[in-house]
C-alpha cells in the first residue's frame, strides 16, 4: 500500500468515526499532514468515498472522480473578471471580450473546491451530507449524496443531520399511495349537449376505468380511486373536464397514467359518436390537472413529513434564545410567503435540498417545481417543541419503466444512499429537508446566517 493510500485510509477512518468532519478533510490535510496543494483536494475526495463504500457496503464504479478535482482562479486583464473553471476546461478565453485569461492568485489560494465535500462527478458535482437516521414508517439510515452544482450547502445539512441524530432521528410519515392525474376536456354548444354527455360518460365509466387499468395500469399495481366532473364555460361555449386520479403503491405513475387517460380519449369520443353525442372539441386538458403549479387541485405525488422532538429547555439552549423567538422566526415568513406568493404553504430551504437529490438520482420528474411545495411546522406539546417538515406533493418514481431509464450514476447513488423503492425516496427527502431547516432556523435564531465580517 502506497503513502497516499495509506493517506487515505487514515483519514476516511477518521470522517467514519467522527474524529475528522467530512467538509474539514481538505484543511485537516494541509495543516495536520503537510500535504501538498492542490493534490490534497483528490486525497480528501478518495477519502470520503471510501467512507462512504464503508458505510453503504457498495463500490463506485460510475461516479468518477477527476483527476484534477477542483477549480482554477484567471482573471481577464481587460476587465479585471475573476472567473472560476474547473482544473479541466482548457478554454482560458475570457467569453465576453475573448481576451487571454490570467491565473489569478498565489500557486496555493488560486485552487479552490469544486463544492464542498465533494465526492465525484463531471458535469453534476455530487457531495457527501452526511447520515440521517429515520423511523416510523421507514426505519433505517440514509447515506446523503448529493448533487448541488456550484453551490455550497451540503455543509448546513451535514450539521443538521448530526443534530437530528442526536436527537434520536426523525420520525417519517408517508403516505401508503403516490397519486397521478390526467384529464380529459370536451367543448358543447349548449348545456343540454354537455349534460347528456356526462350521463353518457358515467353510464361508460365502470367499463372504460376496468379497460384502462388492465391495459396501462397494472404494470404497477395502479388503479383509478376517484373520477371527478368538472364544469365550466366560457362566453357561448361550455365545457367538462373528466378528471382521473390514480395512485400506486411503489410507483410514480405518471407516465402510465398519462397513456390510459390517451387511450380513454379515443374510447369516449367513440361512445359519445355512438350515442349521439355532439361536442365541438375533445382534448387533454393539462391545465387543469394542477402539475407544474402550486395548486390544492395538484393531486400528484406522495405525501410525507419528517419531524423531531425536543424538549423545550434543550432547545432554548441550542438556539440560544427563549422559546417564543421560535415561534415569531416562523411567523415573520409563514406570513411573508401568504403576503407576497399567495400561497397555502411555506416554502422554505426543500426549494434547494428536494433538486440538489433529484439532480443527484436523476429520477423523474427532473423539473422540481412540480414537487417541492413544502410545509414547515412548529409545535408546542406539553414540554416539548416539535420542528416538522411536511411535502404534500413530492413526486417521485425510483424505477426505470415506460417514464424514463435512471442513468447508471444515479442508480449507484441511489444504492448508496440506501433508497430502493419510491417510499424510501421520499422518506429521504423529508429528512434531509427537516435536517437543512432545523439548522437553518437556529443559525438566523443565534444570529449567525449572513453575518458580515
Amino acid at each position: 500500500m502506497g503513502d497516499n493510500e495509506n493517506l487515505v485510509e487514515d483519514i476516511s477512518g477518521k470522517i467514519k468515526t467522527g474524529e475528522i468532519q467530512p467538509w474539514k478533510a481538505e484543511s485537516v490535510l494541509l495543516e495536520e499532514y503537510e500535504a501538498s496543494a492542490p493534490e490534497h483536494f483528490r486525497t480528501a475526495a478518495l477519502s470520503r468515498r471510501k467512507c462512504i463504500e464503508e458505510l453503504s457496503g457498495f463500490k463506485f464504479n460510475y461516479l468518477e472522480l477527476p483527476e484534477k478535482p477542483y477549480l482554477m482562479q484567471w482573471r481577464c486583464p481587460k476587465d479585471n473578471s475573476i472567473w472560476h473553471l474547473e482544473a479541466r476546461d482548457t478554454d482560458t478565453v475570457c467569453t465576453n471580450c475573448s481576451s487571454a485569461l490570467e491565473p489569478f492568485g498565489t500557486d496555493v489560494d488560486r485552487f479552490r473546491p469544486l463544492v464542498n465535500n465533494y465526492i465525484g462527478g463531471r458535469e453534476e458535482y455530487y457531495s457527501y451530507a452526511g447520515q440521517v437516521k429515520v423511523f416510523g414508517d421507514i426505519d433505517k439510515t440514509f447515506t446523503n449524496l448529493l448533487a448541488y452544482g456550484p453551490g455550497f450547502g451540503s455543509i448546513g445539512i451535514s450539521v443538521g443531520c448530526f443534530r437530528i441524530n442526536k436527537l434520536g432521528g426523525a420520525e417519517v410519515k408517508v403516505g401508503k399511495w403516490a397519486g397521478a392525474a390526467r384529464n380529459l376536456g370536451y367543448v358543447f354548444e349548449c348545456e343540454e349537449e354537455r349534460e347528456k354527455a356526462v350521463a353518457v360518460a358515467k353510464e361508460f365509466l365502470p367499463v372504460l376505468r376496468k379497460e384502462m387499468e388492465e391495459k396501462y395500469l397494472a404494470e404497477f399495481n395502479g388503479g383509478i380511486y376517484e373520477v371527478e366532473f368538472v364544469r365550466r364555460q366560457h362566453h357561448g361555449q361550455f365545457y367538462i373536464y373528466i378528471c382521473f386520479y390514480t395512485r400506486f403503491e411503489h410507483a410514480r405513475g405518471h407516465g402510465d397514467t398519462s397513456s390510459a387517460v390517451g387511450y380513454a380519449r379515443g374510447r369516449m369520443d367513440a361512445e359519445f359518436t355512438e350515442k349521439g353525442v355532439a361536442y365541438i372539441q375533445s382534448l387533454i386538458a393539462m391545465g387543469f390537472d394542477g402539475d407544474l403549479k402550486q395548486s390544492p387541485r395538484n393531486r400528484r405525488g406522495r405525501y410525507v413529513s419528517a419531524q423531531v422532538k425536543v424538549p423545550i429547555p434543550a432547545y432554548e439552549k441550542m438556539s440560544k434564545t427563549g422559546i417564543d423567538k421560535l415561534l415569531s422566526y416562523m411567523e415573520i415568513d409563514r406570513q411573508g410567503v401568504m403576503q407576497e406568493q399567495g400561497g397555502f404553504v411555506y416554502s422554505g430551504m426543500g426549494g434547494e435540498i428536494i433538486p440538489a437529490l433529484y439532480r443527484g438520482t436523476k429520477v423523474n420528474p427532473r423539473p422540481y417545481n412540480v414537487s417541492c411545495t413544502e410545509n414547515v411546522y412548529v409545535e408546542i406539546k406539553g414540554e416539548d417543541v416539535i420542528f416538522g417538515v411536511e411535502l404534500p406533493n413530492l413526486e417521485v418514481g425510483a424505477t426505470s419503466n415506460r417514464e424514463g431509464p435512471i442513468c447508471p450514476t444515479a442508480r449507484e447513488v441511489l444504492k448508496f444512499i440506501g433508497i430502493g423503492t419510491s417510499k424510501e425516496f421520499a422518506a429521504a427527502a423529508a429528512a434531509i429537508t427537516l435536517a437543512g431547516e432545523f439548522n437553518f432556523a437556529l443559525l438566523h435564531l443565534r444570529g449567525e446566517m449572513y453575518v458580515g465580517k
